[in-house]
């Protein structure tokens, strides 16, 4: 059947040349060729990268193919058991990959291949669109037999050239990568339908005869230039970078550049194919800056640093204009910034904010939820609020919440000079950002506290023995007789042994705030020095510890140097209930009098920054100390639900 298409040892054609340029091009294969199974041999109608013109059958891989229904493709040759041992994968320039459309008659009559080999096995084979392109590609090499045994005239040869070209120009205009066809100086002679639409290019005619490496900006229009020397030279030339598109766009391109020759062998043009790899590259780019955060994290000690390297990672994966990770207060109105990470000319927004200046989303943040804003002059959470965006060159946001207990306590804060669309993999990017700071936050709280456990345990230890000593002596001082006052003093020695073995384990459950107060007080003297008064409110075993620890600190300093150090001061421990519904507070306040004059201290010790900061910092309280030369008077606010929280 081959021998009536007349086609063995004819010379090389143009039209066979260019399909198997064509698909070891779109393949991206170093060797292609059109295979004819004859009876004793089997020969290349056109080739690339092979210099043999026929082999034997022997030693022929497209023979398995003529069976396959479609395509034939063998990943990696050293594995398959028709080809392992065969001379072309076995020998010193070994095939690895290969892939091939048999060639077939209308009746079904298998004559040879179109086939690309590459020297490297492909595990993942072709993809769709190239298996497609093969297939379209194994028929026009039919197409063309077939034209050359039916049509010998000049005028059916030529429709059919024309027919060729068309199809091709399909071939290119099906596939998703940017195809251009450059001329020997580097210009712009042809590109693909789908080029056009990635470039925003509606009509060729604006860019035809442009210079392409003029598309490029930075080192990449010298990385342009130096792969079209490359193909002109009749290499291969390849780079990545990035180039905007006509409308602006920047767009991420892996590019390679390669020379299209004609019959003769000769350098005619140069085929530039640039796919997009945007979304890949920043995806990477992603998941650099999430690595190297975390990595930075684990290092860090202060908040603010946090703050800081979580900033800076997200101006960075994402080009913004700023970004900042902010403290909210125990209302969940008021957000602080201690640092923040600004382009270059972008003013700061370190400082405090309230929210409901800058729109109406502040709602979604406290029940957890991500706001992603794309433009706030459009977007009806923000549209009334342009002025103070606009103060901060505010065009685009996304505010993710940190949270803890179910109440908001930070929040990360994104923000662009422009608008912005955000994705669905930036706003995970970011929330995975916000996340690992809230994380690292934690863990730098928790080794706050433990070394604040740690530095109290010593002081306690420090302070036993002053303790002991007023007990006492008030005891000794009030009471009768020896006996008596042996005993009382018996008594309270072991509760102040219990107190330090609860204190110590810290093993205190949820209880009324009446009895928490008490049983922290009742240890230090008589129960008419105290004056204790509030409403019955139960407070969690989260916060029960801190308060115990906070009233037994101010009580030691009010037996050493305040109104308990005579016989004669006391002091009035009060607490009240403020506000309705989701603002309800709860007030504490500690007041001494009767005691010697009070002078403040001129530093503060480890005691009174636990006084100030223990309960408060662990609450999300406001504190107020006042050294009044009548008596030292203490107070805390935070939200009752702060209170009550059990662990």
């Amino acid at each position: 059947m081959l021998e009536k298409y007349r086609i063995l040892d004819t010379p090389e054609e143009e039209a066979f040349d260019g399909i198997v340029r064509l698909a070891t091009q779109l393949c991206g294969t170093p060797v292609g060729m059109i295979t004819l199974i004859a009876s004793d041999r089997q020969w290349f109608k056109a080739r690339v990268g092979l210099d043999r013109r026929e082999t034997p059958l022997e030693e022929s891989i497209c023979v398995h193919a003529l069976p396959a229904p479609s395509l034939l493709v063998i990943p990696d040759m050293a594995l398959d058991p028709r080809t392992r041992k065969n001379p072309v994968v076995t020998g010193e320039a070994a095939m690895r990959f290969y892939a091939a459309a048999p060639l077939r008659t209308a009746s079904g009559l298998g004559l040879g291949t179109l086939c690309v080999i590459d020297r490297e096995p492909r595990n993942g084979g072709l993809t769709v669109a190239q298996e497609g392109v093969m297939r379209s590609l194994g028929e026009q090499v039919m197409a063309l037999m077939e034209a050359r045994r039916a049509l010998r005239s000049q005028e059916e040869s030529a429709a059919r050239l024309q027919a060729s070209e068309a199809f091709l120009r399909s071939v290119l205009a099906a596939s998703p990568d940017c195809i251009k066809v450059l001329d020997l100086n580097g210009r712009l002679t042809f590109m693909n339908e789908p080029g056009r639409c990635l470039m925003g290019i509606d009509d060729f005619a604006t860019v035809a005869g442009a210079e392409w490496h003029r598309f490029w900006t930075g080192p990449y229009e010298a990385k342009a230039q130096a792969a079209v020397a490359m193909a002109r030279a009749g290499g291969v030339g390849r780079f990545e970078g990035w180039a905007d598109t006509l409308g602006g766009v920047p767009k991420y391109w892996d590019v390679t550049v390669s020379p299209i020759k004609g019959v003769d062998g000769r350098l005619e043009r140069i085929l530039a194919v640039s796919r997009d790899r945007t979304l890949a590259y920043e995806a990477a780019r992603r998941q650099e800056a999430l690595t190297s955060l975390g990595e930075r994290l684990r290092e860090l000690a202060q908040p603010d640093e946090v703050a800081v390297q979580a900033a800076q990672a997200a101006v960075w994966a994402l080009r913004l204009t700023r970004a900042a990770y902010g403290a909210v207060d125990a209302s969940g109105s008021v957000i602080t910034f201690h640092q923040d990470c600004a382009r270059p000319g972008q003013p700061s927004v370190v400082g405090t904010h309230r929210y409901a200046d800058y729109g109406r989303y502040v709602e979604d943040l406290r029940r957890g939820k991500t706001v992603a804003i794309a433009d706030v002059r459009t977007d009806p959470r923000t549209a009334s609020n342009l002025q103070a965006l606009g103060r901060y060159g505010i065009g685009a946001l996304v505010n993710v919440p940190a949270m803890a207990d179910g109440r908001l306590v930070g929040v990360l804060c994104l923000h662009d000079v422009v608008p912005h669309a955000w994705t669905e993999e930036e706003v995970a990017f970011a929330q995975a950002v916000a996340e690992r700071a809230r994380l690292a936050l934690g863990r730098i709280a928790a080794e706050e506290q433990q070394q604040l456990r740690t530095r109290e345990v010593s002081h306690r230890f420090k302070n036993l023995l002053a303790i002991i000593q007023a007990i006492a002596t008030q005891t000794m001082r009030s009471a009768d007789d020896l006996s008596t006052a042996s005993e009382v003093l018996a008594g309270r020695l072991a509760a102040l042994g219990k107190s330090q073995d609860l204190l110590l384990d810290g093993e205190i459950g949820s209880s009324p705030i009446l009895d928490v107060v008490k049983g922290a007080l009742n240890l230090h003297t008589e129960a008419t020095r105290f004056d204790v008064s509030g409403p019955d409110v139960r407070i969690g075993g989260k916060v029960t510890l801190s308060l115990s620890l906070m009233l037994h600190e101010l009580a030691t300093n009010a037996i050493k140097y305040g109104a308990l150090s005579n016989g004669v001061g006391g002091v009035a421990i009060s607490w009240g209930i403020h506000g309705a519904g989701g603002a309800t507070s709860l007030r504490l306040t500690w007041r001494e009098s009767g005691g010697p004059p009070v002078v403040a201290p001129s530093r503060k010790g480890f005691g009174s920054r636990l006084i100030e900061r223990g309960l408060a910092g662990q609450i999300g309280g406001v504190v107020e100390l006042s050294y009044a030369p009548t008596g030292l008077v203490f107070s805390v606010e935070a939200p009752l639900a702060a209170f009550q929280v059990e662990s």
